[in-house]
């Protein structure tokens, strides 16, 4: 049985951001999953968790990404920024989906 992947339902600009900044990076440098876990710090299930949109990873595990990958200063501060307005494209999206109930009368 396949799990949701509920992080691309709720953050999509979020995670096709992740997708081009950091899923595509690992896979141009040809390197496994397990051998960017091991350079930045992490598990191999992680990385797989987050290429498969099933959780967003946070933001000190984007941090130990950025350096893995030798972002320069320059690419890590765009990352951010980039990062910062497609989570609150995203917010503004899951704001306009929301649909409050109807209350009844007092």
């Amino acid at each position: 049985m396949s799990k949701p992947r509920s992080a691309y339902r709720e953050f999509p600009n979020v995670s096709k951001l992740l997708e081009e900044k950091i899923f595509r990076k690992r896979k141009e440098l040809k390197i496994s999953q397990t051998v960017l876990a091991e350079r930045a710090g992490l598990t191999r299930n992680c990385i797989q968790q987050m290429e498969c949109h099933e959780h967003l990873p946070l933001p000190s595990t984007m941090f130990k990404l950025i350096r893995a990958f030798h972002f320069s200063q320059e690419e890590a501060a765009e990352f951010w920024i980039e990062i910062e307005n497609a989570y609150n494209q995203d917010r503004r999206l899951q704001e306009t989906n929301f649909k409050p109930l109807d209350m009844p009368p007092d």
